[in-house]
């Protein structure tokens, strides 16, 4: 069975399930890793869902107001003191300011007005509902001038129609900018569900301290940022039921009573899985922690100094793995914003922001692998280009807050601001872990890894070897021992692997070439190997 796969990727494939059933604390890393990553992104797609839904609404009443494609709006204020602006640049650095208040509280509202009304017969809220059976958006033009639109009749499947005014409409740009980024906040969050399960995965089959770490860590921040979700949703809920929903505004419309309910609901189901979460993976990593942390030699019984540098080895991987996700992240968030919102017609420098974008997106894979291959061969030259390109990429995205439009899309978006901190962390976490692998480079990591990948080619899983420490074994030929020699005897200062039937594997002083010399079996006849009375037949190969 599974012939036709490689021998390679069979012993591969092998040690990988070895790693992972090695114990109870192992298995129920890996299958709690799938669990969550399956649950919460179900969570986070019906998320999308309902933001998709909300947002393909609302865009389609604001595409119906023709409305200029480079408008943006944003908001100021506290509650009731809210303004919200339209604006056709950037409102900052700019010769002249270019922004226009569509809505004012303290004058538009007659809830913070003192109840005054703009109009002699005030308008009712009205609700749009069954709108999922269908809508009808019909532009209102005015009679003097057929290209001016005035105003949106919203007509549902029942009958009920509503007509909004060009204020309103200019209103309604900001919910349908909102929905827009929560759609892609969306699609980031059940990405980075696979993304840490993969993480996990390699946490395990590596025994890596970082990469357990940078799991942990990365669901802490998940639950900070769904306890952030579920703060976020009421203050916008009240923003919009402010300058949307009151009686007397120039909207007087409910849309989102349902969706808030909805999307509370989910957020507070995320919120629940991803605390469980973080109580699960903390007792789960502390026991890996504690476990990883007691073997003092791994495999081949390297040297104290070389499993420090194959810490930091590991840390480099770490790193680059997660940037692997999070530059690409926030890289992707950017790009969107740039093409697909009013920013594309702002900006006055979007081919140089493509040409870094993609830049960055061609050399990110080949400098992900460089800084691998570099260390773990220890390739000097390799190291530098790698150190090189770090010190390239983090400089290019720094010199982004140049860009006002940047500047502008990092503050007002909080989500790609997030991520886009988290980039340039791990860019000079990958950069100061580099340097301190290249001066250790010529200690024997290189060598070790070499030794580890030759008998993991063999088809020797990790746990192939028993390494005992604190017993002492001896041949039925070696009757008894000097009471100096039982004295003498240190399990720490030489490990003893009792291997049956497994090929010697010798290093020469030079660490450049291993090789491989099968032991006698265990079934040969007597004369085939002989055992001395003054030596174990359990000596270290």
């Amino acid at each position: 069975m599974f012939s036709w796969v490689p021998s390679s990727l069979r012993a591969k494939g092998k040690t990988a399930y070895a790693r992972i059933t090695l114990n109870r604390v192992t298995a129920s890393f890996f299958i709690f890793s799938f669990i969550y990553c399956f649950l919460q992104g179900i969570i986070q797609s019906l998320l999308f869902s309902i933001d998709l839904e909300y947002s393909v609404l609302v865009s389609g009443i604001v595409n119906g107001g023709n409305i200029p494609p480079g408008n943006i709006t944003f908001l100021e204020g506290v509650r009731g003191r809210v303004h919200v602006q339209i604006c056709d640049d950037i409102p900052h650095g700019q010769p002249r300011y270019p922004c226009t208040t569509v809505f004012n509280s303290t004058h538009d509202s007659p809830k913070y007005n003192g109840g005054v009304s703009l109009s002699a017969y005030p308008q009712q809220t009205f609700v749009l509902g069954n709108w999922q059976n269908g809508l009808e958006v019909t532009s209102e033009f005015d009679p003097s001038n057929s290209t001016n639109v005035i105003g949106v009749k919203v007509e549902t499947e029942d009958g009920s129609s509503v007509t909004l005014s060009e204020q309103c409409i200019q209103i309604l740009l900001h919910p349908s900018q909102i929905l827009l980024n929560f759609r892609r906040e969306d699609i980031a969050w059940v990405c980075l569900q696979f993304w840490l399960l993969a993480i996990s995965f390699l946490a395990i089959i590596n025994d890596s301290v970082p990469h357990i770490l940078a799991a942990l860590m990365t669901r802490a921040l998940a639950v900070g940022w769904a306890m952030y979700a579920i703060w976020r949703t009421p203050y916008f809920r009240g923003n919009f039921q402010e300058f949307l929903a009151d009686p007397g505004t120039p909207c007087s419309l409910d849309i989102f009573s349902d969706y808030w309910k909805m999307r509370q609901g989910y957020e507070i189901a995320d919120l629940i899985l991803s605390c469980t979460g973080i109580v699960v993976f903390a007792y789960l990593s502390w026991n890996l922690l504690k476990m990883y942390s007691a073997q003092s030699y791994k495999r081949l019984g390297a040297p104290e100094h070389v499993m420090r540098f194959h810490k930091f080895f590991m840390a480099v991987l770490a790193c680059l793995q997660m940037e692997a996700f999070v530059l690409v992240t926030s890289m992707g968030l950017w790009i969107d914003v740039l093409m697909n919102t009013a920013i594309a017609r702002i900006s006055a420098h979007t081919p140089i922001y493509k040409a870094l974008f993609i830049a960055t997106a061609i050399l990110l894979l080949p400098w992900i692998a460089m800084g691998w291959y570099s260390i773990r061969r220890e390739m000097r030259k390799m190291m530098i280009i790698f150190l090189a390109i770090a010190f390239i990429i983090t400089t290019g995205w720094a010199i982004m807050f140049y860009s006002i439009v940047y500047r502008w899309s990092f503050v007002q978006w909080p989500y790609l601001g997030c991520f886009t901190v988290a980039s340039f962390v791990l860019l000079i976490a990958s950069m100061t872990l580099g340097v301190i692998c290249r001066i250790n480079f010529g200690k024997g990591l290189a060598q070790y890894l070499h030794a580890e990948e030759a008998l993991a080619s063999l088809g020797f899983a990790p746990d192939s070897f028993v390494h005992e420490r604190s017993s002492t074994r001896y041949s039925k030929d070696a009757k008894s021992f000097d009471k100096g020699d039982l004295e003498d005897y240190n399990p720490d200062s030489m490990p003893m692997y009792f291997v049956s039937a497994l090929p010697t594997l010798k290093m020469n002083s030079t660490g450049g070439q291993v090789t491989l010399a099968p032991l006698p079996s265990a079934r040969s006849p007597p004369h085939s190997r002989s055992i001395s009375k003054d030596q174990p037949f359990n000596v270290p190969f």
